[in-house]
């Protein structure tokens, strides 16, 4: 052989061991590789085969036992919602300070009423603790509309209930809220239940951090909410669960805003990207869209984003807007390389995100939601809405100067708190001429609280108006016989007005809370009378020292059918003042 031959056949020999070396090389790192799959699969076993059931507004998610999670951004009806620990010696020095400081700041006018409303509350679950009502804002002003202008007034005020039972505090509170809307925080903090260690409710709600809130709740009151999590065995991952009820779906879902975001992008980022999955993705019933990326960071790591969404609707807190995501790859100081591959991302991603469903309890306990039991000494002021029905009494006024319907008045649940209307005290010319002075404080009034109840009816020192008959009824005989032809009686709680013909025969509420009237029967199709009013013998000049009453339209209020006359069942005549209506039903 020669030489020439014998070198050929050596680089043949070198290259074919050479060829065996790469391949074994080659089989070894994909023995490593699949070797690495099955121990990363192992460890997503792991974290999966004991889960734990998160409830986060009106969802239910499946998280690893291990997960950290932290419910937050809790909001409803405008109101931002927080729990927290915290002893009871605690919570009452924090709320005492709390009220010295609204207190000792001034209102806007520069005095001293910034606290407008101090009351304690106690709702039916057993939380108690206090509600202020402060810090009113009032900006006016003229706006120009066209050729003209209009002068606007917008009002603003802060509202907040600091509640506590069994070391556990929860705080709501708005600032800038709507003031005629003050009495939605009453309703909430009745439907407020602490749920200290976050069990699945077994009714209907919405789950916040240690709480939750009773139904019903209205889309109209747009409950929010945040779930974050991570995971302490994989540092790198985290987790995110948006929902927001009662707001209209987006018109472009999320594979639309995807798709829209990558057309905005340079050619060198979209080469750094690469979409792992992308399309319509329905979990437990809720239809969604799935989008799944790999993205190459500038330090050359390759993290994961997993983004589900369902649109929701604007009419249904049942259907939510729903957002989870899921990250690898985050490092406290910028991205790291993910501590599980991109199948095994997948495997976790699928396996949780599955276990997305709506809340809904085997048995649903329906709780009317009523505003909280206000207590005696409690404050409200003119324009907002009556907490409690019960005698309050007016700020303002004093020896001198007389409240129109008296200082200490009946004000119904859900009436407007009246500005008080002040009468002067007349001069000798008023007095000759019959004439009375009045005028409102600029600053609202306020009432106190000072008796829940219902008093017997009392005599009217003054004749009350009479309902006169129609023309077309002849008597109440005639009345009930043809009864059976009318049309349809009211409802309890119909409305009608003085002067109108009464629909039905039965007990009629004067809707004019100091009136004399108070309950009184009616004949069907006479005519409803106006309200009597009693004013200061000496209103109109010199009356010897008798009682003197005016008369006005009013509304009537239907609280009982019933075809027999106080006179007919020897029962007593009309009767004046907030009756005690104990046995008539209860009109909302």
């Amino acid at each position: 052989m020669t030489r020439r031959a014998q070198n050929r056949l050596a680089i043949v020999l070198a290259g074919i061991a050479v060829a065996g070396l790469a391949a074994t090389w080659a089989v070894g790192k994909a023995m490593n590789e699949d070797e690495l799959t099955r121990l990363e699969k192992h460890e997503v076993t792991r974290m999966t085969e004991k889960m734990k059931t998160v409830c986060a507004g009106r969802v239910l998610i499946d998280m690893p036992a291990e997960a950290q999670v932290a419910i937050t951004h809790a909001n409803i009806d405008g109101f931002g919602v927080a729990a927290f620990s915290e002893t009871n010696e605690e919570f009452e020095r924090r709320v005492a300070a709390r009220e010295m400081q609204i207190k000792s700041k001034p209102d806007r006018l520069g005095g001293s009423r910034n606290m407008e409303t101090e009351r304690d509350v106690e709702s039916p679950s057993g939380l108690s603790g206090k509600i202020f009502v402060h810090s009113r804002t009032v900006t006016e002003g003229t706006a120009s509309n066209g050729l003209e202008l209009e002068r606007y007034r917008y009002e603003g005020i802060s509202v907040e209930a600091l509640l506590h039972a069994g070391g556990l505090s929860i705080d709501l509170s708005a600032s800038d809220y709507d003031p005629a809307r003050i009495e939605n925080l009453s309703r909430l903090v009745a439907q407020l239940v602490p749920n200290a260690g976050n069990q699945i409710p077994a009714e209907f709600g919405f789950c916040i951090d240690r709480a939750y809130f009773r139904d019903p709740i209205e889309a109209e009151q747009h409950e929010q909410i945040i779930m974050l999590a991570t995971l302490p065995s994989r540092p790198d991952i985290d987790f995110m669960l948006i929902l927001a009820a009662g707001i209209a779906p987006d018109q472009n879902g999320l594979l639309a805003r995807d798709a829209a975001a990558e057309d905005r992008l340079s050619l060198f980022e979209k080469m750094r990207m690469t979409k792992l999955r992308a399309g319509t993705r329905t979990i437990s019933g809720l239809p969604g869209e799935e989008v799944i990326r790999a993205i190459t960071e500038e330090n050359d790591a390759v993290v994961h984003n997993f983004w589900w969404e369902m649109g929701g609707t604007k009419d249904k807190v049942s259907v939510p807007h729903i957002v989870f995501k899921m990250n690898t790859g985050n490092g406290d100081h910028g991205p790291v390389p993910p501590s599980l591959s991109e199948r095994v991302a997948i495997e976790l991603w699928d396996t949780i995100s599955s276990s997305i469903r709506l809340h809904a309890p085997a048995h649903q306990h329906k709780v009317q939601a009523e505003a909280v039991p206000i207590a005696i000494g409690s404050h409200a002021w003119a324009g907002e809405r009556c907490p409690q029905s019960g005698w309050w009494l007016c700020s303002d006024g004093d020896s001198r100067v007389e409240v129109l319907g008296g200082q200490r008045q009946y004000l119904r649940k859900g009436q407007k708190m009246p500005q008080a209307l002040l009468l002067p005290p007349q001069s000798w010319w008023q007095k000759v001429r019959g004439l009375q002075s009045s005028y409102e404080n600029q600053t609202r009034t306020e009432w106190q609280l000072v008796d829940k109840r219902e008093h017997d009816r009392t005599p009217s020192p003054v004749p009350l108006a009479e309902a006169t008959v129609a023309a077309q009824a002849d008597n109440i005989s005639a009345i009930k016989t043809e009864r059976s032809h009318a049309s349809p009686e009211p409802a309890i709680g119909f409305l009608a007005r003085t002067g109108m013909q009464c629909p039905a025969s039965g007990w009629w509420r004067c809707e004019e809370s100091h009136a004399l009237d108070g309950t009184r029967w009616f004949a069907a199709r006479t005519l409803l009378p106006p309200a009597t009013f009693k004013i200061p013998p000496a209103a109109f000049g010199r009356t010897f020292g008798k009682a003197q009453a005016i008369q006005r339209r009013s509304v009537w209020l239907l609280v009982r059918h019933d075809l027999t006359s106080p006179a007919e069942s020897d029962s007593r005549s009309d009767t004046t003042g907030p009756s005690d209506d104990s046995n008539l039903p209860v009109v909302g």
